[in-house]
């Protein structure tokens, strides 16, 4: 490397951008973080359009102790799941199999002032109200516009997309020529805060994310340190075949006939919900997919990457975790005496080939996790299989854990966890068809690990000859 030291231009400064502008600063960037928000609402919190950020060990593990500390003293650690029932009766189904196995809730304001508030400390200059409006991957340079049509350009060793969904830099090196394959589409769900009194919220245990159930939509309620709890409706926006959908509860007395029937042990401490639910445009959620991630020196990082439904809790914890990845692969190339714009090309590249498999996957698996929390969590039979594995996990802990325990639990790749749980569930469903899970849960547990290493062993051959049709295929080109 020259003697000079490297530098780092960042593109959005929520709390990705933040967190990446501290960790580049303890490895003697410099940093300059561009926010197209001005300082005052970049600490504003959505009024009616929000729900709690949920932080678990893959997320959390990639923070330095104090700061982890830090954010632990503004979030709430929820250790089990509470499933409120039609009826009025509660399920409790734990998050994991140890103390170290809960979820913090964090509101988003507090997570994003915490990290503010670091890189600033870290020594990260910050400039508010500037819009990206150009870049060149190659010289690793973008140009902002600021509320006085003022611009500034600004270029370093790398460039780093933390600006969102909605990127614009990921819209400008597409314009630039980078051929990005990036894919957008809209889920039926948006969600819509309402607002849980007091009382309510003192009637809920405050160790646990608390969820009713209803088929296709569902209420989330996650208590805050304050007593409060951030109170969430999630369900479809448009109408269908007559359900009572976003679009159809126009009015208070549709809203309040609807929670009364749908959540009636709860509805007598929403006493705002029916102008709340039509008042308040819900907030539209939906899923972008982009490959690769970087183009020359440039390289997006977080939900300018890889947007995803909220529903596994896991959009913060891969985008912290892609921080701490392309960190990683900054210290691997950026060696004494290398070529430092070759080597930022480096990793980038690598950081694409590490990360496009592993959002694909979450993305999947939080789509999927929808249909768990609006529908399956409320069935018995759900609750029995549940039961069943975490069993097995404390029988034989080597050959199975639950998926959401890979996922939130471990640093485990996200992709390499959809592979394995593919096998984890072939193996455990075929032992169920043949023992009755309620009075043969031994024979099950016992015949697990053969009949799953049989599975593995399976998978394997057929990847190994997939991989040599492959090789025949390139090797006839």
């Amino acid at each position: 490397m020259s003697a000079t030291r490297p530098k780092a231009v960042i593109v959005g400064a929520g709390p990705v951008g933040c967190l990446l502008a501290v960790e580049l600063r303890r490895r003697d960037f410099e940093v300059e973080l561009y926010e197209k928000c001005t300082a005052d609402s970049a600490l504003q919190q959505g009024t009616g359009r929000s729900f709690n950020l949920t932080l678990t060990h893959r997320g959390l593990s990639v923070l330095h102790r104090r700061l982890r500390e830090r954010i632990y003293e503004t979030g709430t650690i929820l250790r089990q799941r509470i499933v409120h029932h039609l009826d009025g009766t509660l399920t409790h189904q734990p998050y994991g199999v140890s103390d170290a196995h809960h979820l913090l809730s964090v509101p988003r304001r507090e997570l994003q002032r915490n990290l503010l508030a670091e890189a600033r400390a870290a020594g990260a200059e910050i400039f508010f109200g500037h819009a990206c409006v150009g870049a060149d991957a190659h010289r690793s340079e973008a140009m902002f516009v600021d509320s006085n049509r003022t611009v500034r350009r600004a270029a370093g060793d790398i460039l780093i997309g933390c600006d969102g969904a909605n990127s614009a830099l990921r819209y400008e090196l597409s314009k630039s020529g980078a051929r990005m394959q990036v894919h957008q589409r809209y889920i039926s769900h948006g969600h819509v805060e309402v607002t849980l009194t007091a009382e309510g919220s003192a009637g809920l245990a405050a160790d646990g994310m608390h969820l009713w159930p209803r088929t296709d939509h569902f209420l989330q309620a996650q208590p805050n340190r304050d007593g409060s709890a951030t109170t969430t409706l999630f369900m479809p926006v448009e109408n269908d075949r007559g359900e009572l959908r976003f679009r159809s509860l126009t009015d208070g007395r549709a809203v309040r006939a609807h929670f009364e029937r749908e959540y009636p042990d709860i509805v007598a401490s929403l006493p705002y919900v029916a102008e709340e639910v039509v008042r308040i445009r819900p907030a539209l959620l939906k899923v972008v997919d982009c490959a690769p991630y970087h183009y020359g020196r440039a390289v997006l990082v977080g939900d300018s990457a890889h947007t995803i439904v909220p529903f596994f809790g896991q959009g913060i914890n891969c985008s912290f975790e892609d921080a701490a990845v392309l960190c990683e692969l900054l210290d691997k190339y950026l060696t004494s005496g290398v070529d430092r714009h070759e080597a930022v090309r480096a990793a980038c590249a690598e950081f694409s080939e590490r990360r496009v498999a592993a959002g694909q996957a979450i993305s999947q698996l939080s789509m999927e996790n929808l249909h768990e929390l609006s529908e399956h969590i409320a069935d018995e039979e759900f609750h029995r299989r549940k039961r069943l594995e975490r069993r097995l996990h404390e029988r034989h802990p080597a050959e199975f854990t639950q998926l959401y325990q890979m996922v939130a639990f471990t640093r485990m790749p996200y992709d390499e966890i959809v592979r394995r749980n593919r096998i984890d569930k072939l193996a455990l469903d075929t032992l169920c068809g043949v023992y009755d899970p309620d009075t043969q849960a031994d024979k099950i547990i016992g015949s697990y690990p053969e009949v799953r290493r049989g599975l593995s062993e399976q998978a394997g051959r057929e990847l190994e000859l997939a991989l040599a049709a492959t090789t025949l295929v390139k090797g006839d080109r």
